[in-house]
């Protein structure tokens, strides 16, 4: 998948669409995934402003994870 399109696939996303299912978590899960590969390769060549975004996507990926167990168990 390109960068952009998946850019674009997390755009969709963040406009609060909430995932009714497992699929739709899992989908929403690997596209955060997905998109935060070009700033780990920046990120080791020693881009600051990379690490940064990095670290805000991954905790964006922290929360959303929590999200998808609580789903899992029904108290979301």
């Amino acid at each position: 998948m390109s960068e952009d399109h998946v850019q674009n696939e997390i755009n969709k996303i963040d406009e609060v669409q909430i995932p009714t299912n497992n699929s739709e978590y899992y989908t929403q899960l690997k596209l955060m995934v997905e998109s935060m590969e070009s700033d780990v390769l920046k990120t080791e060549r020693g881009n600051k402003a990379a690490a940064t975004r990095l670290r805000k996507n991954l905790r964006l990926l922290k929360t959303t994870s929590a999200n998808f167990v609580k789903f899992t168990l029904g108290k979301l």
